[in-house]
C-alpha cells in the first residue's frame, strides 16, 4: 500500500470518528443518521450528470450493497440505544478488519501479504482491548448482538464494494450512485418509521446533520478510492483507526482519562498501522 493511500486513509479515520459522536449525541439517532445521508445525497448528487452510470452487470451488486448499508445503520442505531458510545462504536468496528480480510480472500482471492497480516492482527487486537476495556462489570448481550450484527454488515458491504469498484469503469461513478441511492433508501425508511416527526427532528438538529453529513460523505469516498487500489483487508484495518481517534478525541476534548487497556489497545493499534505502511 502506498504512502499518499496510507495517509487519506489515515485522515478518513479521523474524519469517521467525527460523526459517530455527533450522531450519539443526537435527541434521536435514526434522524441523524437520515439526515446525515440526506446531505451526503445532496452534495454528491450534483456531480452524478458528469459521472458514468455503473453498467448493467454493477447493479445486483449494488443493489446487496444497498441492503448491507441500510442494515449497518439499523444496526449502529440499536447498538447506540443500548449502550455510550465508548462501548458502541468500538463493538461494531473492533473486528471489522479481520472479517473483511476473510471475505476478501473467500469471494475476491485477496491473499494479504505477511506484513498486512501482522498489521491487521496487531490493529484487530488493540480494537478489540479498546472495544472490551468497558465490559468488566457485565456483559450486555443485546448490545454486543447489535454491534456483532454491525461490524458483520460492514465488513461484507467492504467486500461488494471493493468488487463494485474493480468491475466499475469508474470508482468514483460507483461511489456517487451508490451513495445517493444507498441514503434515499435509508431515507425512505426512516419516514415510515418516525413519520412526519422525521422532518421536525431534521430543523431541529440541523447543524448536527450538516457536519456529520459532510464529515461522513468525504471519509466514504476516500474509503471506496482506496478499496480500488488496495486490499481490502488492510484498507479496513486502517479505516478501523477511527476507533482510536475517537479515543483520543474524547481524552483531548471531553477530558476523559486513560487506562492501562486504553493504552495498551492504542499502542497495538499504531504497532498494526506502522506494520501495514511499511
Amino acid at each position: 500500500m502506498d504512502f499518499h493511500t496510507i495517509t487519506l486513509m489515515l485522515l478518513a479515520g479521523l474524519l469517521h470518528a467525527g460523526w459517530p459522536s455527533l450522531v450519539k449525541s443526537g435527541a434521536d439517532q435514526l434522524t441523524v443518521l437520515a439526515g446525515m445521508g440526506l446531505v451526503a445525497s445532496i452534495a454528491v448528487g450534483a456531480a452524478i450528470p458528469f459521472l458514468p452510470a455503473p453498467p448493467v452487470a454493477i447493479w445486483p451488486v449494488m443493489v446487496a450493497s444497498i441492503g448491507l448499508h441500510v442494515a449497518y445503520r439499523l444496526a449502529l442505531t440499536s447498538a447506540y440505544s443500548r449502550g455510550d458510545l465508548g462501548q458502541a462504536f468500538p463493538l461494531a468496528r473492533g473486528a471489522v478488519p479481520l472479517l473483511a480480510a476473510f471475505l476478501a480472500f473467500l469471494v475476491l482471492g485477496q491473499v494479504p501479504t505477511t506484513g498486512q497480516y501482522i498489521g491487521i492482527g496487531f490493529i484487530s487486537a488493540g480494537l478489540l482491548i479498546l472495544a472490551l476495556e468497558r465490559l468488566g462489570d457485565g456483559i450486555n448481550w443485546p448490545l454486543l448482538a447489535a454491534a456483532a450484527a454491525a461490524g458483520l454488515t460492514v465488513a461484507c458491504y467492504s467486500v461488494l464494494d471493493a468488487y463494485g469498484t474493480r468491475l466499475s469503469a469508474s470508482w468514483a461513478g460507483f461511489t456517487a450512485w451508490l451513495i445517493v441511492l444507498d441514503n434515499g433508501a435509508f431515507l425512505c425508511l426512516s419516514r415510515l418509521l418516525r413519520g412526519k416527526s422525521l422532518w421536525i427532528g431534521f430543523a431541529a438538529m440541523r447543524y448536527r446533520i450538516l457536519a456529520s453529513g459532510l464529515l461522513g460523505v468525504v471519509s466514504f469516498s476516500v474509503f471506496l478510492w482506496a478499496l480500488s487500489r488496495s486490499p481490502v483487508g488492510a484498507v479496513s484495518a486502517l479505516r478501523e483507526t477511527s476507533v482510536l481517534f475517537a479515543l483520543l478525541i474524547g481524552v483531548w476534548i471531553h477530558r476523559e482519562t486513560w487506562s492501562v487497556r486504553r493504552v495498551a489497545g492504542a499502542v497495538l493499534t499504531v504497532v498494526g498501522i506502522v506494520t501495514i505502511a511499511a
